[in-house]
This record gives structure tokens, sequence and C-alpha cells, in this order.
């Protein structure tokens, strides 16, 4: 047993020391500064909290968890301007299920944007519709245009009158209309959900669909993506009574204890983001375009030219298969150059913008002649070395 857990101990180690050497292009990532790691390794991390409904705390020694929860609680509000936060789930996947819970009844029917279109998976027919008994029928929507066909979505939704429309995507480059979804859903009764699981960190600093909150009824989603916070999710509500319809559905219906240390991490971060939020936004978008522009310029075929994105994500395109393979090949070949992509085709720029990067030409070009098959490690090395964290107290 020992020389296993030293093992682990070395593998932990190792990983640490990879990471160090690696550019992460990955568009579901962020990197933790020291003090939300900090808070993630304290002595909470094996600890319980529960204020039970008549206000007594279940465990005894917990006042300075409390004291903790609400602080977090506080900030998760002053950043985005909310009424009601819960901040207990522990992924932006168990927010939606709060946030499903909390609106709809077996048998309903909601309406989402396919995964074809970019949609998120969970929101398909085998996932949670299955799990919590609705339906989803789709959003129309132009994937060349990346937006809703507003026209035929009225349509449907009169026709179908859903309790609910989802909105928010794992390919997300671009804003919604919400004042017309908002008017839409009036008239067919839906609640209206805004999965901001990639963009949350955007919605807070203002860069990306700054009316979020504004015409949702619920805003939810993740906070370890462009939210630079420890894993974890929260769910967003300016209505009282969804507010306790959510915090109905979180204990010992989509879980149990709350993981105190991730709290006082989430706090941590949102403080950061509360000071930061706006520059580190503002920088996102512009790098984002920057780099996709360049990548595109090089021959990097990069979808939805010549806007490209509005967000933290660039799509790259089909085409490029036939010169330089599939994405996991593409995946693979950066990877092997110390650059970290998903196989799905999307590259992102939060984190990269977390170490300072400003320099999207010189960047775009050395993740070009990557793709293209050239070693380009020493230039990783380069790039590195020129990085240094930002957006941290």
């Amino acid at each position: 047993m020992g020389e296993l857990m030293a093992s682990i101990v070395e593998m932990v180690d190792n990983y640490g020391r990879y990471r160090r050497d690696v550019l992460n292009l990955q568009a579901s990532e962020n990197f933790l500064c020291s003090h939300v790691k900090m808070a993630l390794g304290t002595d909470l991390g094996g600890r319980y909290s529960h204020v039970m409904p008549d206000g007594r705390n279940a465990y005894g020694g917990t006042e300075m968890i409390e004291n903790i929860f609400n602080e977090t609680e506080r900030n998760i509000k002053t950043l985005y301007g909310s009424k009601f936060a819960e901040i207990r789930p522990l992924g932006g996947h168990i927010a939606a299920e709060i946030s499903l819970l909390s609106t709809i009844q077996k048998n309903d029917t909601i309406m989402a944007i396919s995964e074809e279109n970019g949609g998120y998976t969970g929101y398909m027919e085998n996932y949670l519709p299955n799990m919590l008994g609705f339906k989803t029928e789709f959003i129309p929507y132009s994937e060349e245009k990346q937006e809703i066909d507003y026209d035929s979505f009225e349509k449907k939704a009169t026709e179908i009158k859903p309790k609910a429309v989802v909105l928010g995507q794992s390919f997300f480059v671009k804003h919604y209309d919400l004042g017309r979804i908002r008017e839409i859903c009036d008239k067919t009764g839906s609640k209206l959900l805004y999965d901001g699981s990639h963009v949350m960190g955007l919605v807070a600093g203002k860069k990306f669909q700054p009316d979020a909150l504004k015409y949702s009824d619920i805003l939810f989603g993740s906070t370890h993506k462009t939210f630079f916070g420890p894993q974890g999710g929260i769910v967003l509500t300016n209505n009282e009574e969804l507010a306790e319809k959510i915090n109905e559905n979180v204990v010992w219906k989509t879980m149990d204890n709350y993981h105190p240390n991730r709290i006082a991490a989430l706090g941590i971060a949102a403080q950061d983001l509360i000071t930061f939020g706006e520059s580190y936004a503002g920088w996102i978008v512009s790098n984002t375009y920057t780099l996709a522009r360049t990548l595109n310029d090089s021959g990097i075929a990069v979808k939805y030219a010549p806007w490209y994105s509005e967000s933290h994500q660039i799509i790259l395109s089909k085409d490029n298969f036939q010169k330089y393979g599939d994405f996991k090949t593409i995946s693979k070949r950066l990877e092997n150059n110390r650059i970290i992509a998903d196989t799905e085709g999307r590259l992102g720029t939060a984190e990269i913008t977390r170490i300072g990067l400003t320099d999207m030409v010189t960047l775009g070009e050395v993740v070009s002649d990557a793709i293209k098959g050239k070693d380009v490690r020493s230039r990783i090395t380069e790039v590195l070395r020129n990085s240094s964290i930002k957006f941290c107290r």
C-alpha cells in the first residue's frame, strides 16, 4: 500500500511538471491561481456542513465554514447582480439538473439547440430527458450563421408550448437575441434557462451576453471554464419563487455534501473576477478573434470568417481534414508539440489569456506550423518563458 501511494504521489508530481511545460488551448479548462489552489488543499476538503430547513447545522464545528459559504454566496451575487445564488452544485451538469427540476415536471417538453448544431449532449434524448422524464424538441438553428432562426423558432414554440427553453451550447461562439427570445417565451408561457457553462466568466466580465440574467429566468453553468474557479457549478435567478424551488432541488435530490474547500476556492475566484473580470473577458474576446484570423490566414481553415467568434472558442473547419487529418489527428499532432486541445475541433483562449499572452499573431503562426506537422516545441518553450499569471490578486 505504501509503495502504491508513493507511486501515485510521484505521478501527481510528474503531471504537475508536464502541465507547466505545455500550452493549453482547451476551451473547457482554465488556470487556477495559487490562492484558489490553496483553498482546495486545506482541511476544508474533508469536512461537512449541512444547514437543515430549521436553520440548525447537522454538524458541529461549522461556524467558520458557514461564514465562508455566506461570503462566497455574496460574492457570486455581487459578480452577476443576482438576487439569489445557489453555489452548491458540484458541476455544470448538476446545475442543469437542478434548474430543470425547478422549472419542469415529468412528461413536459423543453426546447434546446441540437447536438448537431453545437448544443450540449446532456439535453439529448438518452441523457437528462431519459433520467428526468421530459422530452427535448430542437430549436430551429442556422449552423452557417450560428444563429437561431427566430421566425421558425417562434412558430414551433407556439405549436409546442414548451415548459422551458434552454439556451447555451458546447460549441458557443455567438450571442443570442435574448430580447426576442424572451418575447417568444412570454407568449408561450415558457421559462427561459440560459446554460452559460462555457461563458460564465465572459458573462461576468460583460463581454459576452451581458443581458443573460436580465432576460432569463435562470442563468446557470460551470465555474471552471471561462470562470477561472474550481470545478463546480452555480445557479442564479432574480425570481424568489424559483429560488425556493432551486434550493429544494439540491440536497438529497441532486447531491449531498457540497465540498466546503470548493466553496472557499469559488469565493476567492469570484473576488478576482469582481476585480479583474471586465479586463480579463475583454482580452479573451480580442485574443480569440486575432488568433482565429491568423490561423485562417495561414491556411488552417477556421469556421465563421470573417467574424470567427465572439467568445473564447475557435471552431476549426472540417475542410482541414484532407490536408491535416481529422480533429483527433490534429489534436495528437498538437499534443506532440506540447500544445493541448480537444479532439472536437475547438481551440480556447481562456487559459492562454490568464497567463498573459497577447501576441496572437506569433502564437497563431506557431499553432499553424504545429498543425502542418512542423516541430515547434522550442518555440512553445519560448512562449511559456514569456508568460506570467494575470488577473489574480
